[in-house]
């Protein structure tokens, strides 16, 4: 079972896509595989169960609101299979018990020098901590003061204080928002932008003020490093070109 938001919806077609969390390929999905309480909407949140199809292709097999009815599905079809071999397992398992009771037996008896071990280990860590931590203090310290420098430094391009901030930060090359996101390949299967091979486009998100989640702004550069820069407000329903430096 997995987890993520619709990114993309064709009411007409009855198709779209699905952002998946902590996953950089989106997932396909038709209508018919949807059984959801409400309306299809981008932006909405899902869980489903995918499988590649003959062209290696993650499809949705099944797309719902809840994941209980997906856990539910999937408790059921397990408690279909009954081995062939239950009754040979019946007949040792107390075989099992009495070798796991000597297995336990043998653990007691190291747990006494595992756990001398264990005191040595943090004796000699909190003798070291010290200089340890000064030195995590310092190299805080300094960074801090470098990421104060480079926000300040952040110029005004577009007017946008959240689009200049996302602009600055590919040219630095982060940190991002959405690390698990941020810098990811951008398919452009929605065809709004010039045609070019696979890995050309990256998408970074541009924060919304006021929302909790990632919202509908992205900016798409082409290139590696970004030669070209498109913004999109609409979750790539339209693109502009900026005019970076």
């Amino acid at each position: 079972m997995q987890s993520g938001k619709i990114k993309h919806w064709n009411q007409e077609k009855g198709y779209g896509f699905i952002d998946v969390d902590d996953q950089d390929e989106d997932v396909f999905f038709h209508v018919s595989k949807v059984r959801l309480s409400q309306p299809i909407s981008v932006g909405q949140s899902v869980y489903f169960n995918s499988k590649r199809n003959d062209k290696n292709q993650l499809r949705a097999t099944e797309v719902t609101s809840s994941s209980l009815s997906l856990e539910q599905d999937t408790a059921s079809d397990t408690s279909k299979y009954v081995p062939n071999n239950a009754k040979r397992n019946t007949h040792h398992s107390s075989r099992n018990s009495n070798r796991s009771r000597q297995t336990n037996t043998s653990n007691k008896r190291s747990l006494g020098s595992t756990l001398f071990s264990l005191i040595a280990i943090i004796a000699v860590t909190i003798y070291f901590f010290g200089d340890f931590s000064s030195t995590l203090s310092q190299y805080t310290s300094d960074n801090t003061s470098q990421v104060a420098t480079t926000d300040t430094a952040t110029t005004s391009i577009t007017g946008d204080a959240q689009i200049d901030k996302t602009i600055a930060l590919i040219q630095q090359g982060g940190p991002y928002p959405y690390p698990n996101k941020d810098g990811t390949t951008f398919y452009n299967r929605e065809g709004r932008l010039p045609a070019q091979s696979q890995g050309y486009y990256r998408e970074y998100t541009v924060p919304t003020p006021g929302i909790s989640h990632r919202g509908a702004r992205r900016i798409v550069t082409g290139g590696y490093p970004p030669t070209v820069y498109y913004l999109t407000v609409d979750h790539y329903d339209s693109f502009q070109r900026l005019q970076v430096p």
